[in-house]
């Protein structure tokens, strides 16, 4: 096993209904409040009796007291997907959401129909920090959370049978008992982390989810990666490489010019670099991201992406390194 760099390779229910296509482009918000009861028997991401956004054909806002539609056709407000085929792969396994109120999704609901919810904010950004959205799909139907713990606000898609952030944390995690630095934005320049989120090392990775989130594992990303790829290459008992997924799963721009990144899910991987041995390094070239297993003690698994790559891999590399996070909601499974 070769060290480069510092990095060496690693030998390794129910809501696509919500999400039909439709040729008006429009979208429907439906609120509905739920009882505490009332889908006892129903999978877990919809345990709450908090209120439900999703989307369908067109803006309206029904009041409470309408009948509620069945579940097949609920999402919670830090859900979304681009319309999928119905297929219970893309049922999200967990939630613990807590959905905005209704007021703020009456004030999305303005005159303009917006072609998709990436055009919808579910939180007043006058009242909240919304994290930028210059990377993502307009074309792509996006959740939103807000992190309490610093009222930032964040985009969510369904991808993949879970709930992901996308768009990378940018919490700033408290200093570990050392009071050695565990993230960074991007030359120490905020305005990086505005735009690309923070880079943290391994253990504040694990720690920077807020609760009801959590890191992915290794599983969980190969599962995305796997299902977003076009072919999967395996050499001679090296790890295997996914094509097609280094063009899919990439924001179109924070690129230099290399392959022509197409972002067709939303997930909007962007090239927001690394800190390794206290120098920042690769911003427009790479994008690395934190993986919460690891199979060795001495390093730690991250999924890296290139500028000039149409695939993408796992590999590894020193645990106090500053990489990307993204979160999945629930726990890890």
């Amino acid at each position: 096993m070769a060290v480069l760099g510092g990095i060496v390779t690693a030998c390794s229910d129910g809501i696509t209904e919500a999400h039909e296509e439709n040729p008006s482009g429009k979208i429907e918000i439906i609120l509905v409040n739920k009882s505490s009861s009332s889908e006892a028997s129903s999978s877990s991401f919809f345990r709450t009796n908090k209120t439900d956004i999703f989307f369908s054909n067109k803006i309206e806002i029904k009041s409470s007291s309408s009948s509620e539609p069945s579940s097949s056709s609920k999402v919670d407000p830090s859900s979304s997907s681009k319309p999928v085929p119905k297929s219970s792969s893309s049922q999200p396994k967990s939630s613990s959401s807590e959905p905005p109120a209704s007021s703020s999704s009456e004030e999305s609901s303005s005159s303009e129909t917006p072609k998709s919810s990436a055009s919808l904010r579910f939180y007043d950004c006058e009242e909240h920090d919304c994290v930028t959205m210059e990377y993502l799909n307009p074309d792509i139907s996006y959740g939103e959370f807000l992190d309490k713990r610093d009222n930032q606000v964040y985009r969510t898609l369904v991808i993949s049978n879970h709930v992901w952030t996308a768009q990378n944390m940018n919490y700033e995690i408290e200093s570990d008992e050392n009071d050695e630095i565990n993230s960074w934005c991007y030359d120490n320049e905020p305005e990086n982390c505005k735009k690309f989120g923070r880079l943290y090392t391994w253990e504040a990775a694990k720690k920077v989810c807020p609760e009801g989130w959590h890191l992915p594992t290794e599983d969980e990303w190969q599962e995305l990666i796997a299902e977003h790829s076009c072919d999967i290459v395996r050499k001679d008992g090296n790890p295997p490489v996914y094509r097609c997924a280094g063009t899919t799963l990439k924001a179109i721009d924070s690129w230099e010019n290399g392959l022509e990144n197409t972002n067709e899910y939303g997930f909007s991987i962007v090239a927001a670099g690394i800190v390794n041995s206290g120098k920042f390094m690769n911003q427009g070239i790479t994008g690395y991201l934190w993986a919460s297993t690891s199979q060795y003690e001495s390093l730690a698994t991250l999924v890296i992406f290139e500028y000039n790559e149409d695939y993408t891999r796992f590999v590894l590399t020193k645990p106090n390194s500053g990489l990307s996070v993204r979160c999945v909601k629930g726990d890890a499974e």
